[in-house]
């Protein structure tokens, strides 16, 4: 885990989950490693995770559950596109998948997007119509 010069140990762990909730890995509900799972992971001490748990807990981004640990508070703060990784840290960016499955493409073939254009429905119903009547 990187951390800005200044920063300390439970500012990396607040920080460090901050951002997975900010980028949508972390999403309203989902459940936060243990206070032991999170240290062992960050290579701080539990009673560092617990601070970072307290604080995020304090400002509303987590809430405690007695008993069954921490978890994401919803709702959260509006995305930001500027905070998602690059295009080539992901393998799929769904931002253009959305905007290719609206695009206005009525001859060009598109497989796998999940539905057929009318243009391409009508022509498979017409050959598998003269397919029909040809046996």
């Amino acid at each position: 885990m990187a951390s800005a010069p200044d920063e300390t140990r439970t500012g990396m762990v607040v920080r460090a989950i901050r951002d997975r909730i900010d980028s949508r890995a972390l999403t309203p509900g989902a459940r936060l490693p243990s206070i032991r799972a999170m240290a062992e992971t960050s290579g701080v001490a539990r009673s560092t995770v617990v601070e970072a748990y307290d604080r995020l807990a304090a400002e509303g981004a987590i809430r405690s559950r007695p008993g069954s640990g921490f978890y994401v508070a919803a709702p959260l703060a509006p995305l930001a596109l500027d905070r998602l990784a690059s295009t080539k840290e992901r393998e799929v960016d769904p931002l253009w998948m959305l905007r290719q499955s609206l695009g206005e493409r009525r001859h060009e073939l598109m497989p796998g997007c999940g539905w057929l254009s009318d243009h391409t429905r009508s022509g498979l119903t017409h050959s598998l119509g003269r397919a029909r009547r040809s046996n």
